[in-house]
């Protein structure tokens, strides 16, 4: 989970020519073909060709110093993914840490005591183990790389490596990604520990159970209490050295900071990583994975520089703002490619990206646009929630993507090979709320229940618009997991035995409406129903 810049963390809560060589080059050339799990638009696509909306929930534990899923001491890890399934979840984003992953320990009893398939064995099979059975039910799943050394919440530096006392450069996170590829196509790893259980690559559906890769964890700047450090935290768009104005899109191997692990340039590095990863499938002929990329926390304004602002500010990992840009900073929007190095790029691929926001409510944060003239429909005040919502992440999904390169007519594409998008799919990894009524139900502008009770509706307005939830305009259907299945958490799902729902209501009145997919709770007043414990209500 996030906070904004200056708050503490929430826990507390990748001769002639012979006919086939011909072919060959000519393939090495063009755009590679959609592959596995795909994007098209702003959907995403699963191998068979249909739109796959992702609707699901986070279960965190493996990234912290437990090294494991959360609740293994109260309940086995089949009843809780039976207990996710059977609340209409299609999708679970599982967090991880690089320390985890490399160092592979063996998780104390304390932790993992309910659970008898995981004692004596190391973290990483812990996490095979319930990758085979989400997939054997037809759940899928997102990985999540959270934080590089175990801990709470996402990393303190806001950036996606540490160096020093702890020492997590980017060639480690880099590798991790690839051998975390590996691994899910059933290629048991060494480090730290010899895998003894090997991951089945498919689910029950025939489709790839790991749908991609979280990149990074909440990117973000740090700041004190007096002052925000944008150049010393995770920017975007600001070249690593290479001049935006003279080229936004560079190849993104070529910074030399690279090599010493001082970049912060998140939009190059989160490329970097999404390269090797499909470079990787590429060179083995497999199927490519999604590659989700999240926001950072803020962006200099129009009148602002990426040095002395004035910015932005929104939460960590929320904040899209600098794909576009604005008349004072080049647009960087996302472009991929299967593989490369400083001196050239693997062919482009323009199916594969999938950008992240993280979004909540005031009981994390008052943020100045929860006031007494909150209220929801687009221009209804100058703190209408799906304003702020469109302004900072929902205008990828609403076809808005238009880079802006000051100076110049039109944004080059080109240089990577990359093809020009005007959309492509949103993913609101994370947002959740406490389990009281007015948490969930709205109890006046600027509220937590309002927030919460919008952006459902808000979510909902993709998939069904009507009168009621209509905020204004069109969109698309969007993908969300919501944070957190952990019933020792307090923003949980589950009751803190994780064998039945913390509020019922939560579930039954507001997120399974938002539910997609085969296993989306039916309609009804019945137990267990969409809708049992009364009907979603309606926005501000």
């Amino acid at each position: 989970m996030l906070q904004p810049s200056s708050l503490a963390p929430k826990y507390a809560r990748v001769h002639p020519i012979p006919s086939f060589v011909f072919c060959f080059l000519l393939l090495a050339t063009l755009p590679l073909n959609a592959t596995g799990w795909h994007t098209s638009g702003t959907q995403i696509v699963n191998p068979s060709g249909a739109p796959f909306v992702m609707s699901g929930v986070n279960w965190y534990g493996a990234e912290t110093t437990s090294y494991s899923p959360g609740g293994l001491y109260a309940q086995d890890y089949t009843v809780i993914l039976n207990q996710i399934k059977s609340n209409g979840f299609n999708t679970i984003r599982i967090p991880f840490s690089n320390q985890m992953w490399e160092s592979d320990p063996i998780p104390s009893n304390h932790f993992i005591g309910l659970c008898p398939s995981c004692k004596g064995k190391h973290a990483r099979d812990i996490l095979a183990l319930v990758l085979n059975y989400a997939g054997s039910i037809g759940l899928h799943v997102v990985l999540d790389n959270h934080r590089s050394e175990a801990g709470n919440s996402n990393e303190a530096n806001g950036l996606w490596y540490i160096t020093g006392r702890t020492n997590y450069p980017e060639s480690s996170w880099t590798n991790d990604w690839v051998h975390m590829l590996d691994w899910t196509h059933g290629i048991q790893q060494t480090q730290g520990a010899t895998d003894t259980i090997t991951v089945t690559y498919l689910a029950s559906d025939g489709f790839p159970t790991v749908l991609g890769f979280d990149l990074r964890n909440e990117p973000h700047t740090v700041c004190s209490h007096t002052a925000c450090n944008y150049l010393g935290g995770s920017t975007w768009g600001t070249g690593d050295g290479i001049d935006p104005a003279a080229n936004p899109n560079p190849n993104p191997f070529t910074p030399t900071c690279v090599s010493t692990s001082t970049c912060h340039d998140w939009r190059l590095a989160a490329e970097r990583a999404g390269d090797s990863i499909l470079g990787e499938a590429t060179t083995r002929g497999w199927d490519r994975p999604l590659i989700f990329v999240e926001g950072i926390s803020q962006y200099p304004t129009a009148t602002g520089t990426a040095a002395n602002g004035p910015y932005d500010f929104y939460w960590q990992g929320g904040e899209l703002l600098g794909i576009n840009g604005n008349a004072a900073n080049a647009g960087a929007p996302i472009v991929l490619n299967a593989g490369g190095n400083s001196s050239s790029l693997g062919t482009a691929v323009n199916d594969a990206v999938v950008y992240s926001a993280h979004d909540y409510g005031p009981s994390l944060f008052q943020q100045g646009w929860f006031t007494t003239d909150t209220c929801y429909v687009s221009g209804c005040s100058p703190h209408s929630l799906a304003d702020v919502w469109s302004r900072n992440w929902a205008f990828v999904n609403l076809g808005q993507i238009n880079p802006v390169w000051p100076g110049h007519a039109s944004y080059p594409w080109s240089n990577t090979g990359a093809a020009a998008y005007s959309s492509a799919p949103v993913w609101l990894g994370e947002f959740g709320t406490a389990n009281t009524s007015s948490d969930i139900n709205s109890t006046g502008p600027g509220s937590q229940g309002q927030w919460f009770t919008d952006l459902v509706n808000f979510v909902n307005s993709s998939y069904t618009l009507t009168t009621a939830n209509n905020p204004g305009f069109t969109m698309q259907p969007l993908n969300w997991t919501y944070w957190s299945l952990n019933g020792n958490d307090s923003y949980a799902i589950l009751n803190s035995n994780w064998n039945a729902l913390a509020l019922p209501a939560k579930v039954d009145s507001f997120l399974c409406f938002d539910e997609q997919g085969l296993f989306a709770l039916p309609r009804g007043t019945g137990s267990g129903q969409c809708g049992s414990t009364g009907p979603l209500p309606n926005p501000q």
